[in-house]
């Protein structure tokens, strides 16, 4: 369903042969309007006037919106639909409001990039407006765009300097988030005291993966690893996904994951991530992962040896000297 400002937008948007368009007539979106348009669409394409003040009314409209998937159209020139019909085609009007929309993440970009673009302070400024609206788009792949095209309005700082602040804004956001829960599920177990080596590496892999929407994609495009801690690996999965973890995806989760989530957030690392850090925990989670298979064929040989099983003893022991040998 479009949603226009005048009648005759609407009616500039029946000659186009765009039938399924309403108009605000010029008064500020309301919740009221807003559960009407709910009774008749599942989706709305902003296309208020190309004007200032229609920009405006389209930040301010986007924020009415919030509960419904939202598109907007932007016309040209500081034109409306029925101006840029009187300009242009039938068809042209057809194809811009068909084929131009945007996501409310690239309106803002627009409506919000500082109009001196050299001044500083207006830089960051616009990148902290911006950044919380980044974090929750769900869509890593989304994400990573929408982080080159912010960065494209800021001369003064390049993707990984504008990545670290949006980095900084999810931590935050996830902070409050794990503050507003309400009677959490309690984790019954003492995270510091009672995880394995290799689920503190785990933790620590995922806790990254959370924080650093790169690494989340470096990751996913490797076959060669997967997470040992069942629990952590369907929590891997929901962050492939969905690209990132609500309260909502925690709560078709058994007891176990939901515990598992808390551990990881409960690990508070620095934001900052040093160059190696990932390789040095994958190398503790590997020498850990050894030391698992070592006890294990320990207790083959203890077992053997105590039927009296000489060969499977001996065929174990010599297994646990060759892993040792390999981990020198």
């Amino acid at each position: 369903m479009y949603l226009m400002e005048g009648f005759m937008d609407v009616i500039a948007a029946y000659r186009a042969g765009i039938e399924n368009a309403v108009a605000s007539m010029g008064t500020a979106l309301t919740a009221e309007h807003v559960e009407h348009l709910k009774r008749f669409t599942k989706k709305v394409i902003i296309t208020y006037d190309g004007d200032k003040a229609g920009q405006a009314a389209t930040a301010k409209a986007l924020d009415e919106l919030k509960d419904l998937p939202v598109q907007v159209v932007q016309i040209p020139d500081a034109m409306d639909p029925d101006e840029y019909l009187q300009k242009n085609s039938p068809e042209d009007l057809a194809y811009l409001l068909s084929n131009t929309r945007i996501s409310p993440i690239e309106f803002y970009i627009h409506h919000y990039k500082p109009s001196n673009s050299e001044n500083l302070q207006a830089q960051i400024e616009f990148i902290e407006k911006i950044a919380p609206l980044i974090v929750k788009e769900p869509s890593i792949t989304a994400q990573n765009t929408y982080i080159h095209l912010l960065t494209d309005h800021l001369p003064s700082f390049d993707y990984q300097q504008v990545e670290h602040i949006i980095n900084e804004s999810r931590v935050r956001q996830r902070q409050e988030k794990v503050k507003q829960v309400v009677n959490p599920t309690p984790i019954t177990m003492s995270v510091s005291k009672q995880l394995t080596a290799v689920m503190r590496a785990e933790a620590h892999i995922l806790y990254r993966m959370m924080e650093h929407p790169l690494v989340l994609n470096d990751y996913r495009l490797r076959d060669d690893f997967v997470f040992e801690t069942p629990e952590f690996q369907t929590l891997y999965g929901l962050l492939i996904d969905n690209g990132s973890i609500s309260s909502e995806d925690l709560a078709n989760q058994t007891r176990e994951v939901e515990n598992a989530w808390y551990q990881v957030l409960s690990l508070d690392l620095p934001s900052e991530m040093s160059p190696e850090e990932l390789k040095e925990v994958e190398e503790s989670r590997k020498r850990a992962l050894l030391n698992q298979q070592n006890l294990q064929i320990k207790k083959k040989v203890q077992e053997a040896s105590h039927v009296g099983d000489t060969d499977t003893a001996l065929e174990e022991l010599e297994r646990l000297i060759a892993q040792k040998r390999r981990m020198e």
